[in-house]
């Protein structure tokens, strides 16, 4: 149901997670103003909407500020205060579009595979693609499986993303979610490949490969390609229909 101070509402909470996704590597005042106005719009959020995934979001505000003061001391938690970000910032997205008071075209689909059984997949690969990043950058395993994680989760945003596109009659709206997912993923594929080679060069010149505004860069684009995905299969499924199911 649509609710325009609720739409608001997540917006605005969905770009403070960003920016605390954004400042979390450096610390300091930046991050604590994040969190800040992060928390004061969840609550806002769950106070207005009072759906339970605000309260979810509520609760992975608190993980990740838990392990937030763990990583440091632990690689393990450190993996998984990196993924509860870009997890939070989905749902969040979840309920921006729960309470988008807008519309757009229904339309069919013909297709094989069936377009929302490829929208309904993105969100899941792309976490798990988040969490072998998340991996990958604490030691737990190498480059090879994150790069092929990257290679299954891109063919597949590619795949959903311009068979929106291609859908005759496809509304505006979706199709400008879907030019924002392809060109996002875009964005993390050149900040990973860089972020690589940068890690290689500090390591072969024997310097301590520190978290550079790249690899941020690569790691705030993974969460906003995770959240836009969601958009997307939320969309698909609101809007997308069989073309059985159109024709009845």
């Amino acid at each position: 149901m649509g609710n325009e101070s609720g739409f608001r509402l997540a917006v605005l909470a969905v770009a403070a997670s960003v920016g605390v996704i954004a400042t979390g590597p450096s610390g300091g005042k930046p991050h604590l103003v994040a969190s800040g106005l992060l928390a004061v719009l969840l609550l806002a959020l769950a106070g207005w909407m009072r759906y339970r995934v605000a309260y979810v979001c509520i609760l992975l505000f608190l993980v990740s500020g838990g392990t937030g003061r763990l990583m440091k001391t632990n690689a393990a938690v450190a993996a998984l205060h990196e993924v509860v970000g870009p997890v939070l910032l989905s749902l969040l997205c979840f309920l921006a579009v729960r309470a988008w008071t807008g519309s757009d075209r229904e339309v069919e689909d013909a297709g094989s595979p069936p377009l929302r059984s490829l929208a309904r997949w993105a969100p899941p690969v792309i976490l798990l693609q988040v969490f072998l990043g998340a991996l990958y950058r604490h030691g737990f395993l190498g480059i090879s499986l994150h790069v092929l994680g990257a290679m299954v989760a891109g063919a597949l945003i590619m795949f959903a993303g311009i068979s929106v596109m291609i859908l005759p009659g496809v509304g505006l709206v979706l199709r400008r979610v879907s030019w924002a997912l392809l060109s996002v993923t875009c964005l993390q594929f050149f900040f990973g490949i860089y972020a690589y080679l940068s890690r290689m060069a500090a390591e072969e010149a024997g310097l301590a490969a520190g978290v550079s505004h790249v690899a941020v860069s690569h790691i705030v684009t993974g969460g906003l390609t995770m959240g836009l995905s969601v958009v997307l299969s939320l969309l698909v499924n609101r809007y997308v229909r069989p073309s059985e199911a159109v024709a009845a």
